[in-house]
């Protein structure tokens, strides 16, 4: 039988060393002591970082950086049949290995590992919550990009985008995953998806930015327009 002193072990233990600070300055002072300037920092653009992957991070601005970091990663211990722990501990992982490049690859393939288990805890804890669910497809997604497994990464993506076909951003993850796995025609094709869907939505003004690089996409919204 698993504990929760190996499940920490598994997950936290191969975190870089600026993590395990913010962890062990929680250990020992929690909010007592301010944490270093240097902690505060990094504990601020390490939440950014997963704040915009998808995580789902607590909204106390009475707390610090450096302790919602903590809270957020060591969620999963005190709740362990929480989906959004186990969420955000998948978006942690991920954000970890991207963040350590120059690390051994070995080394954040295992973090990259150890993300991709926490996300299925995630989809395991509650299975029909669709809007958790997209979160975990994507963090996934991004994981199995990192680990050059491009199928896998389509696989997730169409899974997202399965959940809701009306949100453009899906189709966009969608069509660079199929570029991805080599399937440039069809990732072209899907273009034109995501296109109408930025129209559907209301989100005109995204347009120019995210086709700007997709000169020859064919644009059916317009030619109708045209027509």
């Amino acid at each position: 039988m698993t504990t929760t002193t190996d499940t920490e072990n598994q997950f936290l233990e191969g975190m870089p060393g600026e993590i395990k600070e913010v962890l062990h300055w929680y250990a020992d002072g929690q909010s007592r002591i301010p944490a270093s300037k240097a902690v505060a920092e990094f504990a601020g653009r390490f939440l950014g970082g997963m704040y915009e992957d998808g995580a789902v991070i607590p909204t106390d601005l009475s707390a610090s950086a450096p302790e919602v970091l903590a809270l957020t990663l060591l969620q999963h211990r005190t709740s362990p049949l929480s989906a959004g722990a186990w969420l955000n501990l998948g978006f942690a992982l991920r954000r970890a290995a991207l963040y350590r490049t120059n690390d051994p690859e070995e080394t954040n393939r295992a973090r990259l590992q150890s993300a991709l288990q926490a996300f299925d805890r995630a989809l395991q804890l509650d299975p029909d919550n669709d809007g958790k669910n997209i979160r975990v497809w994507i963090g996934m997604s991004f994981a199995y990009h990192m680990l050059a497994m491009y199928q896998k990464q389509l696989e997730c993506c169409a899974q997202a985008l399965e959940s809701d076909r009306s949100d453009p951003n899906l189709w966009l993850l969608y069509s660079y995953a199929l570029k991805s796995a080599g399937r440039e025609d069809e990732a072209l094709s899907t273009m034109n998806d995501a296109y109408e869907a930025f129209i559907r939505a209301g989100r005109p003004e995204e347009l120019r930015e995210v086709f700007a690089d997709v000169p020859t996409i064919q644009r059916p919204c317009r030619q109708r327009m045209a027509q």
